[in-house]
Order: C-alpha cells, then sequence, then structure tokens
C-alpha cells in the first residue's frame, strides 16, 4: 500500500469542510457525556471514538491545510 501524503480521496473543499465540522461536532457530543450517568462501558467506547476521532480530525486538517492554504473559515 502506498504511502499516502494528502487527501486522497477526490472530493471538494465544501465535502472536506464538511467533514472537519461533522467530526468536531461529535467530539462536542462526546465531551458533553455525563461520566456520572452512563455505563462505564458506554464510557469507555466513547473514549475510543474520541481518540480515533481525534487523530482523524487532525490529520484531516493538516492535509487540508496543506492541499487549500488554510483551514475552513479561516483566511
Amino acid at each position: 500500500m502506498n504511502k499516502l501524503d494528502s487527501l486522497s480521496i477526490p472530493m471538494t473543499m465544501g465535502d472536506w469542510a464538511l467533514i472537519i465540522e461533522s467530526i468536531t461536532s461529535r467530539l462536542k457530543e462526546i465531551e458533553s457525556t455525563d461520566p456520572d450517568s452512563t455505563d462505564e462501558d458506554v464510557m469507555a467506547d466513547l473514549y475510543t471514538d474520541q481518540q480515533n476521532l481525534e487523530g482523524l480530525l487532525e490529520y484531516i486538517k493538516i492535509e487540508f491545510k496543506k492541499e487549500y492554504g488554510s483551514l475552513p473559515g479561516q483566511s
């Protein structure tokens, strides 16, 4: 498998911006979950999801900036 060094999935800038917004929104939902009223297994799953989404979001942001010069909503 080739090493990925760019946004190799062909989508428009708007599509990538929407993905960034969606991941950010999901991370906010996870962060607002009350651990005292949520099952431990669910919290463990949410923690794993959070770690994975944070890594994915960081990668997409880096590649987006390389491709388009700045993050969505920034000039």
